[in-house]
């Protein structure tokens, strides 16, 4: 086993060390995974309604403390932490107090009148174990939403942190919060080899957060086991501003939409379209806002660090590539000292596709800025990229603002305002294309942790079904009949014609 230091970020002192598991540890913990979701199904979903309320009370009771472990393994902001970790997280654990119970109630579904006397329903059912690999950017929230989501389906969850942002002592304290807890969720701590372990004793799902690369190792993995997975993956988000948009929002949105957990959000702000008509004001009150941004830790400070060395190089590469080829800095572009974590929020113009930074995410407080001068050409810019999450779209006009959202090929869209799909937990989150598949959060995504068992009752007692033996040219005829009734619009001479046809077949299964 080896062990994994865990580092601060900013002052680059230890914290603690973690272990990469033996093979032992593996299957104990997938073993203690079949055994509680076993348990599981025999509890009904107001009792693990009541252990996620439970959680709440845990978050709410230790959220200063929480924090400080936040800031501490990531180097984000602290009101950062607040609002994308701790508060996402209580919010989408409040939906399913409060409407998961509505959500997985079998449902009462039509039957068909060609099956009359037959009554259909849809059950619900857990999958199993789901193994949720969550990243290092939202620690908390996404590794224990996608957990909590799981569980209240009625799974049995393992949770494999990133090693770069283990939060060990706190999803310790989350599993012994009850004995359900306790039984219901197991944390494996490791590296990427560890996942890869895990993947390999064939969970009944994955839920994965991360970057592209991995996602697609972990497809390759899980695909010959027929292992379904749920993949949110990189981006590389716009935002479209037209002429006609609120200028103040619209500045202010772009600087928080890129700028929040210093742009390590998959849902950041990276490609930035303005109007020609408003270009020039734009990006000069851009800039303004930019500048005017704090960096540090505390309370006060807008901007946090980079959490970690790899990310913090691929910006550099990013800028030093689009230098090169011609582009301009036109504010921030370097870290605030030599070997610093903290980036200068950078906004970069004349920014071609050769560039690095026009197709790969940056994952950085940077933002590339490009004017544009018509709605079909936007759109075509637009929807020209790999990627395809969430988009921010900027207009007065309510007929353009549905005409362009439809035509985006992205899986969200933020109508003046930014990011904001992810945080109303009714929705569903999730992109297309390199973005990934799937969906978490909301309805769907709670049903999405659950396999659906479709169910037919049928009380008939005595006779066969039309369908069955014994077959022949009238039965045949008659079937045909049928057909072309059930096709015909709907209305009186449609409900006699099936009558008729009915009896006709009735009275043809009669017969001995």
């Amino acid at each position: 086993m080896n062990d994994i230091p865990v580092n601060n970020p900013v002052t680059g002192a230890s914290l603690y060390t973690i272990e990469d598991p033996s093979e032992f540890d593996i299957r104990a913990a997938f073993a203690k995974a079949r055994e509680g979701s076993a348990k599981l199904r025999q509890t009904s979903v107001k009792e693990r309604q009541a252990e996620i309320r439970r959680l709440i009370d845990y978050l709410m009771a230790n959220r200063e403390r929480l924090l400080d472990r936040i800031v501490e393994e990531t180097g984000r902001c602290r009101t950062d932490a607040m609002i994308s970790d701790l508060f996402q997280l209580v919010e989408d654990c409040q939906w399913l107090v409060d409407n998961a119970h509505k959500v997985l109630r079998d449902q009462k579904v039509p039957t068909p009148i060609t099956l009359l006397g037959k009554k259909s329903r849809i059950y619900h059912e857990a999958r199993g174990v789901v193994l949720v690999i969550s990243p290092w950017n939202l620690p908390l929230a996404i590794a224990v939403t996608a957990a909590m989501f799981a569980f209240a389906a009625g799974n049995a969850v393992i949770i494999k942190p990133s090693e770069q942002t283990p939060m060990a002592d706190v999803f310790k304290e989350i599993v012994s919060l009850s004995p359900l807890l306790s039984e219901a969720l197991t944390v494996v701590q490791g590296g990427g080899e560890t996942a890869q372990q895990l993947i390999a004793m064939r969970p009944d799902m994955i839920a994965f957060t991360g970057s592209g690369r991995t996602g697609k190792k972990i497809l390759a993995q899980a695909a010959p086991m027929v292992v379904p997975v749920v993949m949110e993956l990189g981006a590389k988000d716009a935002m479209i501003v037209f002429d006609d948009a609120d200028m103040d929002r619209a500045v202010a949105a772009a600087t928080w939409g890129n700028m929040h957990n210093s742009g390590q959000s998959c849902t950041a702000t990276e490609r930035l379209f303005v109007h020609e008509a408003i270009y020039d004001t734009f990006v000069e009150r851009l800039k303004k806002e930019l500048e005017a941004s704090t960096l540090g830790l505390d309370g006060n400070a807008d901007v946090g660090a980079i959490t970690t060395d790899f990310q913090a190089e691929i910006i550099d590469r990013q800028l030093a590539d689009a230098r090169e080829k011609g582009a301009r800095i036109l504010c921030g572009g370097q870290r605030l000292e030599a070997g610093s974590r903290f980036f200068q929020p950078t906004l970069v113009a004349d920014v071609t596709e050769d560039m690095s930074i026009a197709k790969e995410e940056t994952f950085g407080p940077v933002v590339s800025i490009y004017r544009f001068t018509s709605e079909e050409e936007v759109i075509a810019r637009h929807n020209a990229c790999d990627f395809g999450l969430s988009t921010s779209l900027w207009t007065q006009d309510t007929t353009r603002a549905d005409r362009v959202t439809r035509a985006l090929e992205t899986g969200c869209v933020n109508i003046n305002n930014v990011m904001l799909t992810e945080g109303n937990v009714h929705l569903p989150f999730g992109g297309v294309k390199y973005s990934g598949y799937g969906r978490m959060k909301g309805a769907e995504g709670l049903l999405g942790m659950t396999r659906s068992k479709a169910v037919l009752i049928d009380s008939t007692r005595g006779k066969r079904e039309p369908n069955w033996y014994p077959y022949s040219s009238d039965k045949l005829a008659l079937m045909d009949r049928l057909l072309a009734t059930v096709v015909r619009p709907a209305g009186l001479r449609k409900l006699i014609s099936l009558a008729g046809v009915g009896l006709a077949i009735e009275k043809l299964v009669r017969r001995k």
